[in-house]
């Protein structure tokens, strides 16, 4: 029978399959993560596998969650392919300058003050000011230093903003 004319829910292989939501590194780039990044994905691995093993503990005690176990088994794969490919960035021998794994407060033209953290596309969350360092503000801010201006062109226009701390957690 064509593949046309089977369901969704008939093909096995592709329950298993969940689409991949990570941003695309640049061909021949590194992965990069920070340390408490590649922590926070190796915690949440654990979790998972303790989770898988609970569950094959409940299958055999009769209980089939074969959709949710699927569901973990693919997530577990995910975080064990990101895994393999991060790289932990070591912080820079010049804390002066804005680097990955830098806190940055900028000031923006309109005098509104903003913090943002460079880190790895894994660990990347804006709407809670974790840049990634491949992002255009993060180009922007990468081997600048407290006092300097940059431009940086936002989907709203070009700005300058204005450094006014780089800061490094240890």
């Amino acid at each position: 029978m064509s593949k046309a004319f089977t369901r969704e829910s008939d093909d096995e292989s592709g329950a298993e399959e969940t689409a991949s939501f990570r941003p695309q590194l640049p061909p021949g780039t590194r992965n990069y993560i920070t340390r408490e990044g590649a922590d926070r994905l190796k915690q949440r691995l654990n979790e998972l596998l303790e989770e898988k093993q609970a569950m094959a503990s409940a299958s055999a005690a009769g209980t089939t969650l074969e959709a949710e176990q699927r569901k973990i088994e693919s997530a577990i794969r995910r975080l064990q392919q990101i895994l393999n490919s991060v790289v932990v960035a070591e912080l820079p021998p010049d804390q002066e300058k804005v680097g990955f794994g830098a806190t940055v407060m900028v000031q923006h033209g309109s005098g509104e003050e903003a913090a943002y953290r460079i880190v790895g596309v894994e660990e990347a969350d804006p709407e809670r000011g974790s840049i990634s360092w491949i992002s255009p503000l993060a180009r922007a801010l990468l081997s600048a230093r407290a006092g300097d201006k940059v431009r940086f062109r936002s989907p709203a226009g070009s700005e300058e903003l204005t450094i006014m701390a780089v800061r490094y957690s240890v």
